[in-house]
């Protein structure tokens, strides 16, 4: 099989300083908020959990081994040989592809992406650890339904996995159906969407959806569907259970006349950064520490990062690296004169638009959802 990654190294645009990657004689300072509820290996299956450790955070690429998984069902091992991705529906010309033709297509590229399930949280369970950058390998949708040629009365495009799900219908007794899983989005919104074949310069893994998921770039990971088989382009809503029945959040909007709380799907990626280690090195007779984190997602470009220590004034965060329009950056920040005791850390990001990360508080005033949780995310910590 033709394979090899075209210039993911040339993804990331590095700035002054050296990456969060520990030099000679730096250690890590643990933070006071780890419990044994934290895990990496979460839950086994259904769902299927993983977490990423953010204290390992060294580059702005997560490894492969290392970056997060959330699925509903089981594991799927495909057979490449036997594996057909077909595109049907509303289309001029259905078509029908082996994982060879979609790796050989001279439209293939590279992207840096992050992933972050809505589900992710600062709480004790995931510590923020539902969510990952990689440099994925694939083709446009965009295109391959462009030559496909989608009719005028498309609306939507659905992605189906090769897993499933059992569901019972109340209008056929206690009869069950065995349904692909499976979202879909606007035809407006394929753009960007990449249907990947590589994670990182390599084949996708199992865990992570070989031979073929679909990347949405700026989209909570629960639209990223995995062991992806068919793509169908229908002239209506998909009312499939992960779409109507899951994935929804209460939010409000503010009008003239008052608040109104809708319930909407699930779709993009909020504003969020993390704290997500302090290293210290000795100089000398003292310390010198290091606080360093990432900060990814929203509607426009992440212009700074900043972070409080104690309550106290917001202090600019140096940004090491960014890794392209979809990826996250990597900033950090020099704490001098770190003194003795208990300290809160907490960072925020801030966009293009002027919009900063909220608190909690200002989170809860227009989301009501166990879901989509950006908030600053305070991390206690000791210096001995």
């Amino acid at each position: 099989m033709l394979w090899g990654a075209t210039g993911a190294a040339g993804l990331a645009t590095a700035g002054p300083g050296s990456l969060l990657a520990p030099q000679n004689g730096e250690d890590l300072v643990p933070f006071l908020d780890y419990t044994r509820e934290f895990r990496t290996e979460t839950q086994e299956s259904n769902p299927h959990i993983k977490c990423f450790d953010l204290r390992r955070l060294t580059s702005f690429a997560t490894p492969s081994d290392d970056f997060f998984a959330y699925h509903q069902t089981d594991t799927i091992r495909a057979d490449p040989r036997r594996w057909r991705l077909r595109i049907d529906g509303f289309l001029e010309r259905p078509a029908e592809f082996t994982l060879e033709e979609l790796v050989r297509r001279p439209d293939r590229r590279d992207v840096a992406v992050t992933l972050e399930c809505s589900g992710n949280s600062g709480g004790p369970r995931f510590m923020n650890g539902l969510v990952g950058n990689a440099v994925w390998t694939g083709v446009s949708l965009e295109k391959l339904l462009k030559e496909c040629g989608v009719k005028s009365d498309a609306r939507e495009v659905v992605f189906f996995g090769m897993d499933s799900e059992r569901e019972a219908k109340w209008q056929a007794g206690d009869a069950e159906y065995t349904s692909p899983h499976g979202r879909s989005i606007p035809v407006q919104d394929t753009h960007e969407a990449l249907l990947a074949f590589g994670m990182n310069g390599e084949p996708l893994s199992a865990e992570h959806g070989f031979p073929l998921r679909l990347i949405l770039p700026g989209w909570y990971g629960m639209t990223q569907i995995k062991w992806l088989t068919r793509i169908e382009v229908i002239d209506r809503r998909y009312e499939g259970r992960q779409m109507a029945r899951n994935y929804h959040s209460l939010r409000a909007v503010e009008r003239p006349e008052g608040t109104i709380w809708m319930d909407t799907s699930i779709s993009r990626n909020n504003l969020k950064s993390v704290v997500a280690k302090v290293t210290r090195q000795r100089i000398g007779d003292r310390f010198e520490y290091k606080v360093a984190g990432t900060a990814w997602g929203g509607p426009a470009k992440i212009e700074s990062a900043e972070l409080q220590i104690d309550g106290g004034l917001w202090r600019s965060a140096r940004i090491d690296q960014r890794s392209g329009d979809f990826g996250w950056l990597m900033w950090s920040y020099e704490w001098q004169y770190a003194r003795p005791g208990r300290h809160v850390l907490v960072s925020r990001a801030i966009n293009a638009r002027s919009e900063i990360q909220p608190t909690s508080d200002e989170l809860r005033k227009r989301l009501a959802s166990n879901r989509e949780d950006n908030a600053q995310w305070p991390r206690p910590i000791m210096i001995g």
